[in-house]
């Protein structure tokens, strides 16, 4: 999965490196990551955006607060999304009519 910030293209990778990495640099569990402190999104993110970039080969070399300067206010929604959709949160499951008896 991918994530625009800025203009720019970042593969995310949801890995159990980049969760270990946030857990220990911020000391906040992934699993307590919500909306009632909206900083922790994006620096989630930039573990996963971190992870992204090595996983495809691809040269990474900004620290956190230097990401956290690209993204506005008005990127929150993207990235809430982006986030649980990366964590496997967000499927589409389509609704399956329920069959009436047969009489």
């Amino acid at each position: 999965m991918d994530i625009v910030i800025a203009g720019v293209t970042y593969p995310m990778r949801a890995s159990m490196r980049a969760w270990r990495k946030f857990e220990k640099n911020t000391g906040v569990k992934v699993a307590e990551v919500d909306t009632s402190d909206i900083t922790l999104i994006p620096e989630l993110i930039f573990y996963f955006v971190e992870e992204g970039c090595e996983h495809n080969g691809m040269r990474f070399t900004m620290d956190v607060d230097k990401w956290l300067s690209k993204i506005e206010v008005s990127d929150l929604p993207l990235l809430v999304e982006a986030m649980t959709e990366v964590m496997g949160g967000k499927q589409d499951k389509k609704k399956k009519a329920k069959k009436g008896k047969s009489l």
